[in-house]
């Protein structure tokens, strides 16, 4: 008998998947938080830090971990499926350093991913300074690098897992997108030739991730 996986075994499991992040349980969190730290006079940096921590931490291996999914439920990757940037020009561009960042890239293709940690090794384990700029999103403010470029996802991935690499970014800095760009949990909120618009958060823990660095880096 086939067994059925539903929504209730995954929440019961010994680790349930923490892409099922509950928005309104981490603002729930922080709410507490803040309330404990006007009462004790503590700073509730502490608990946006650690929240911050923990959905990079969430998000980073996440991406990895689509290697191992079945290629029928999964493919290329999109930027403005994570957050929509689309719309809002860079700040410019920079050249980051892979050890020093948290980075999201999801490697969905055997045979590419095959190819990088071979081209590594063959290298000597080189610290490749990759010099066409890649596509996507360097947050300065959180240290993060989100890759948007399938043929290309893979050996940057490969290179921040031995701590070596450097890429060239588009940098976006959150006080430049906090006017523009919100989020309630469910929905993604800005204007597009003179109009709101709204788009629906396909990925909670991004949407609380830019919240809370809104909070901790822009007030």
């Amino acid at each position: 008998m086939k067994r059925v996986t539903r929504m209730k075994h995954l929440y019961e499991g010994p680790l349930p998947p923490v892409a099922l992040t509950d928005y309104e349980a981490m603002s729930k969190f922080l709410s507490s938080g803040a309330q404990r730290c006007k009462a004790s006079g503590r700073n509730f940096d502490l608990f946006l830090d650690w929240t911050i921590h923990a959905l990079l931490s969430s998000l980073t291996a996440d991406s990895a971990g689509r290697i191992f999914l079945p290629k029928t439920k999964t493919g290329p990757f999109e930027l403005d499926d994570l957050i929509p940037l689309s719309n809002f020009p860079p700040a410019g561009q920079a050249r980051v350093q892979l050890q020093e960042v948290s980075l999201i890239a999801p490697v969905w293709n055997n045979s590419d991913l095959e190819t990088a940690l071979e081209e590594f090794y063959d290298s000597g384990f080189a610290d490749m300074k990759l010099e066409k700029p890649v596509k996507g999103a360097y947050f300065q403010e959180l240290k993060l690098v989100v890759i948007d470029e399938p043929l290309n996802v893979a050996l940057p991935y490969v290179l921040r897992t031995w701590s070596r690499g450097s890429v060239t970014m588009d940098c976006y800095r959150l006080k430049d997108l906090a006017p523009v760009l919100t989020t309630d949990g469910d929905d993604w909120y800005f204007e597009e030739d003179g109009e709101e618009v709204s788009e629906p958060v396909l990925e909670p823990r991004m949407a609380a991730l830019y919240n809370c660095a809104l909070r901790r880096y822009c007030q």
